[in-house]
């Protein structure tokens, strides 16, 4: 394994990784993959190794997995995410992996690691493909188990399962043997079980190689591709949100628009790993082909996605500002993605505001649901306001609105300005305002 530690130390290096996240279940692979990790931290002693243990209570040896783990943690004094859970129904395989990585995104965030690792293994990669190949799966599942996909990466999935005995017992490594992993009516255990029995004959693992190698080259152009067209369809990007013109439809399938979004996003928003079901994807594509405009879905627990007009939107969350006091009309003011400042009257009307207000405690705000403007000849709606100059339902939530002390609109930047038939405009100053840098940035 003395290849595997240089293999796995060269590639934080290069990839300047520090701190980084061990999925472990408490069984051999893992073990193994955290030995070597400790062997790394002789020589990389940047290196900063965390532990994440899944306690699923399935089976009798689960808390001794668990304590395994914790006494592991406090041996070499690495910190430890522990989640207890029990899936209780339909298919415990699917759920309990999608329970456990929506943690490792979750923790990933939070904690500020650069990537998280798991233990899978050469077999582990052969029974996907089997499986894949069983249920007839689309080219990109024939891939397999992707040794680096977003911030998840697998070092062991060219070491086979003997190989990992042998390292475990050469260094006497404790570990639990998971006996639910002999229950064959688990699909994956079935495949392991005919995979040991001799039922598949190479010609057939040769195959699926094959067809791996295929999947990966096709994969491998296409992300090509993306890189080449990305910017044809870019409206406007920054590290919250990214918008693209739905001309993207007129390239790509429906799996490849999966592609490519999970490309773009994986580009835009850091530390954002995204995993989409067929069923949830499939809600996604009719959303973004034919849903109307401002109708919006969750495509993860973190990112939204939202159909306006022409094209779609994808967010994350991002901190509301608070209400700013304008204080001094010769100061800027950063909200958000922009700069306002005021200047000398110019002639776009939309945007004047008197002195006297500036003077006397007006505000920069969000928009409230039910705000209105009073215009020379009628009151109008923000919210009519809006959607009349295509603002979208994003926008909205940002925009900046200007009241005066007692809360009452006086500005909307760039859509109008409070009407008053005693404005002296000699007395007046334009709202000015200018994107920030890194509103447009390139991928």
């Amino acid at each position: 394994m003395k290849s595997k530690i240089n293999e796995i130390n060269n590639f934080f290096v290069v990839n300047k990784i520090d701190k980084i996240l061990l999925s472990i279940s408490g069984g051999v692979d893992s073990i193994v993959l955290l030995r070597i990790l400790l062997e790394i931290k002789k020589i990389n002693k940047k290196l900063n190794v965390s532990l994440f243990h899944t306690n699923y209570n399935f089976h009798n040896k689960s808390d001794d997995a668990q304590l395994l783990c914790k006494k592991i943690s406090l041996k070499y004094d690495l910190k430890l995410h522990l989640l207890s859970t029990k899936i209780n129904n339909g298919n415990f395989e699917h759920n309990a992996r999608r329970v456990r990585y929506n943690e490792i995104i979750n923790l990933f965030s939070a904690h500020n690691y650069d990537i998280a690792l798991t233990a899978h293994n050469y077999d582990d990669q052969l029974e996907t493909l089997i499986m894949k190949d069983v249920d007839n799966a689309n080219w990109i599942s024939r891939i397999g188990i992707r040794t680096i996909i977003n911030h998840i990466y697998r070092p062991l999935l060219d070491t086979n399962k003997t190989e990992i005995y042998k390292y475990a017992k050469l260094y006497n490594l404790e570990w639990i043997e998971d006996q639910s992993n002999h229950d064959i009516k688990f699909k994956r255990n079935k495949t392991r079980f005919l995979v040991n029995n001799n039922r598949y004959n190479d010609s057939y693992f040769n195959r699926l190689k094959k067809i791996k190698m295929t999947s990966d080259i096709k994969y491998s152009n296409y992300l090509a591709k993306f890189r080449n067209i990305k910017n044809d369809f870019l409206v406007r990007k920054n590290k919250y949100f990214i918008e693209l013109n739905l001309n993207f439809l007129d390239t790509f399938s429906s799996l490849e628009t999966k592609l490519f979004l999970n490309y773009v996003i994986s580009k835009t928003f850091e530390k954002i790993t995204l995993k989409i079901t067929d069923l949830h994807w499939k809600n996604i594509y009719q959303i973004i082909k034919n849903g109307r405009n401002g109708l919006s879905i969750n495509i993860s627990k973190k990112i939204l996605l939202e159909k306006e007009r022409s094209s779609i939107i994808i967010s994350i969350p991002r901190k509301f500002q608070s209400d700013m006091v304008i204080n001094n009309k010769n100061k800027k003011y950063i909200w958000y993605d922009s700069d306002i400042s005021f200047k000398s009257l110019n002639n776009n009307f939309t945007n004047i505001i008197p002195i006297n207000l500036l003077d006397t405690g007006s505000y920069i705000s969000h928009w409230i649901k039910g705000d209105k403007i009073q215009l020379k000849n009628s009151t109008k709606k923000l919210s009519d306001l809006f959607m009349n100059n295509k603002i979208s339902n994003y926008d909205k939530l940002y925009y900046p609105i200007i009241r005066n002390r007692s809360g009452r609109v006086i500005c909307v930047p760039g859509l109008a300005t409070e009407y008053n038939q005693y404005f002296n405009k000699s007395e007046c100053l334009s709202l000015h305002i200018e994107r920030n840098k890194g509103y447009f940035e390139k991928y």
